[in-house]
């Protein structure tokens, strides 16, 4: 089974309804995580298909990912946050943590016990790529590979395998922690660059 954990929506800054993204991703074969900026909201529209639910969450450092089988309201304090995920059975990770335009938490991802390590993020620079897998190695961790999607042409840019018969958020997520998932980074299509291009123009207008 294929999963992008890392998703947005137009309940944070994404283009897309809940409802369209997760359609536009059933037809390129994946299962999404949606990962809102500092909100469930956005999963709630479709908590009755297939979807991890999940937020990006703006902390003192940068942005880290966690993923729960329950739409989660974590505190912002990574420190907190890593315990949230902890006390809770989810997944936490830092998302393109070494892309310094986009709230990377850098350097900070040895300082706390992270789930995973997002290694290839579509958006991001090869080179902040490449040091996120760098990280996950010297950490041990699990590399993930996710869109990052704001559009849903993004959707099928990254994702992850993990060898499960059916869609359960418990068993994913225990693959996820006991690193049996293989990252798949393909990279940006023509047409999804042109329609982030025109996305961030729209947002700005």
């Amino acid at each position: 089974m294929k999963f992008d954990f890392h998703a947005h929506t137009n309940y944070s800054d994404g283009k897309e309804d809940p409802i369209n993204l997760v359609k536009y991703a059933k037809k390129k074969g994946l299962y999404i995580a949606i990962t809102d900026h500092d909100t469930s909201r956005g999963y709630e529209k479709v908590k009755e298909e297939l979807v991890i639910p999940g937020e990006e969450v703006t902390t003192q450092f940068g942005h880290v990912v966690i993923l729960c089988n329950f739409p989660p309201n974590p505190p912002k304090d990574i420190s907190s946050l890593v315990d949230y995920s902890k006390e809770n059975s989810c997944i936490v990770f830092p998302s393109h943590p070494f892309d310094i335009f986009r709230k990377g938490i850098g350097n900070k991802v040895f300082e706390y016990k992270f789930d995973a390590i997002e290694i290839f993020n579509s958006k991001a620079p090869k080179s902040a790529n490449d040091k996120a897998t760098d990280a996950a190695k010297e950490l041990k961790l699990p590399g993930l590979a996710n869109s990052d999607s704001h559009v849903k042409e993004s959707i099928g840019s990254a994702y992850n395998e993990i060898d499960l018969n059916e869609f359960n958020i418990d068993e994913i997520l225990e693959n996820i922690r006991k690193g049996k998932v293989k990252p798949v980074g393909i990279g940006l299509s023509i047409t999804a660059k042109f329609k982030i291009l025109q996305w961030y123009i729209e947002r700005r207008i």
